[in-house]
């Protein structure tokens, strides 16, 4: 697998990441109707902006097969990774590379020596919920319909 980070200047990369995000609201939300594109175009400029190498494109192949957002942020007074969006087309989940990218995203975590990482899920997606879990995340509260998780990552 090879990751690259979003070019949001190439069409392409746009229509790619907006599909694969209306996908995550229809799967985990039921939303696609509310979806703006436009806001998130702009907010993944920022993310982009603000941190490149955590705005990703996955690719098998050549084949565009997920997107993987994730950066460093500040929660209750501690800096902690945070994972925006983490998605494989439907054909590729089920297969392990869900495992594959999350050791990625740990990796990098570690090197940038952040000790825990969060995340949110809708609680209807209960496939990543049981991922998650399975990976040793933990359920930390309910917010707006979905649940924050976060694993403690060892050094």
């Amino acid at each position: 697998m090879y990751y690259r980070t979003i070019n949001i200047k190439n069409y392409q990369d746009r229509d790619m990441i907006i599909k694969f995000r209306k996908d995550t609201h229809e799967v985990g939300w039921e939303m696609s109707t509310r979806f703006d594109s436009i806001s998130y175009i702009q907010r993944m400029e920022e993310r982009i902006h603000k941190f490149p190498d955590g705005q990703l494109i996955i690719e098998d192949s050549g084949k565009p097969i997920g997107q993987v957002g994730f950066d460093i942020q500040e929660y209750n007074g501690k800096e902690i990774g945070y994972v925006n969006i983490f998605y494989l087309i439907p054909e590729y989940r089920g297969r392990g590379i869900g495992k594959e990218i999350i050791q990625y995203v740990e990796d990098f975590f570690t090197k940038s020596n952040v000790s825990e990482y969060h995340l949110r899920v809708s609680s209807r997606n209960e496939k990543a919920i049981n991922l998650y879990t399975k990976i040793g995340m933990i359920k930390i509260n309910e917010e707006d319909g979905s649940l924050r998780m976060k694993k403690t990552l060892s050094k």
